[in-house]
């Protein structure tokens, strides 16, 4: 009887060891678990050495120079930008202003034209056909020229057909290249 208790207890001892393997150990974790906190000791070490090495010498001048340039840039874009905007924008109303001004002249001088009877009996022969007493209206009518057509007559003009978009792109690549 001696021997079973044993054997028992041989096989519970062997059953905590591969439980203590498989958690890496007695009061440890499991191995994943070391691993991953292993590999974060290592980043944080990795970034505590690189922020020695940025802070020691010239370097914390030179990035806080880089620094201090990129921030400016950032800042100053918008501004610029909205600048050169207002820039455009204010040439554009000052080729209208010009365009206006000059409109304002000529209508100023048709005014200026209207008010004097000689140009006005000089429109109103013209565009209204009056006449002195005792002159004779002449008429001139021009003649009828033929004009070139610039597309086809209408009769020739071929209706849509019925026939799908794919269809019909093979009838014109078959008309242009024919058939062989």
């Amino acid at each position: 009887m001696t021997s079973q208790p044993s054997r028992s207890h041989a096989r519970r001892d062997l059953r905590r060891q591969q439980r203590r393997r498989r958690r890496g150990g007695h009061d440890r974790g499991p191995v994943a678990l070391q691993r991953a906190a292993d590999r974060s000791l290592a980043a944080a070490r990795g970034v505590r050495h690189g922020v020695r090495r940025a802070v020691s010498g010239d370097r914390p001048l030179v990035l806080m120079l880089l620094g201090a340039i990129v921030l400016s840039v950032l800042m100053l874009s918008g501004p610029a930008q909205r600048y050169l905007d207002t820039r455009e924008r204010v040439d554009a109303l000052a080729g209208k202003a010009d365009a206006l001004d000059r409109a304002n002249a000529e209508l100023l001088q048709r005014q200026r034209d209207l008010q004097d009877p000689i140009n006005i009996e000089l429109l109103a022969r013209e565009h209204q056909g009056f006449i002195r007493p005792g002159e004779v209206p002449y008429t001139l009518i021009p003649p009828e020229v033929e004009r070139p057509r610039i597309t086809a007559p209408r009769s020739t003009v071929q209706a849509p057909s019925d026939a799908a978009w794919y269809e019909r792109m093979w009838e014109t690549v078959h008309g242009w290249v024919g058939s062989s």
